[in-house]
């Protein structure tokens, strides 16, 4: 019996120190330059994650995961919105009431974001200082 014991806190203290490591990197990735929080619609579910501009690059990262590399780089130049709303009743139930999703299109495919109205502003502001494109091109 006490090995089973001993086993079942190992277990539960290995499953404290994953989920402070991941709470650690979220705030981490969070207060470093450029973070914000963003939602992407993955099929009909929302996935919680941390962006970051870098350079001409959004970097996004998933929340449940230990990984330095971003799960999706949408790149400025390559990156189009198509459409943004408030969030529905139906996007409300796992987004906040004042987000709002921005629907965009890049060379990989759509993309659909969920953002608070702050980060919006500064999402449009970020896809608005790319250069110009030349004529030529």
């Amino acid at each position: 019996m006490q090995v089973v014991d001993v086993v079942g806190g190992i277990a539960a203290l290995l499953a404290v120190i994953l989920l402070c490591l991941l709470i650690a990197r979220q705030r981490f990735m969070l207060r470093s330059a450029g973070g914000i929080a963003v939602a992407v619609l993955r099929g009909a579910r929302w996935q919680y994650g941390v962006a970051r501009y870098v350079g001409d690059d959004l970097q996004w990262f998933r929340v449940l995961g230990l990984g330095t590399r971003p799960t999706r780089s949408l790149r400025r130049g390559d990156l189009r919105v198509v459409n943004s709303h408030t969030a529905t009743a139906q996007d409300q139930a796992a987004l906040p009431p004042t987000a709002l999703i921005v629907e965009c299109v890049d060379s990989v495919g759509p993309i659909t974001l969920g953002l608070a109205e702050s980060a919006y502003t500064g999402f449009v502001s970020w896809l608005e200082s790319s250069a110009p494109r030349s004529s030529r091109e």
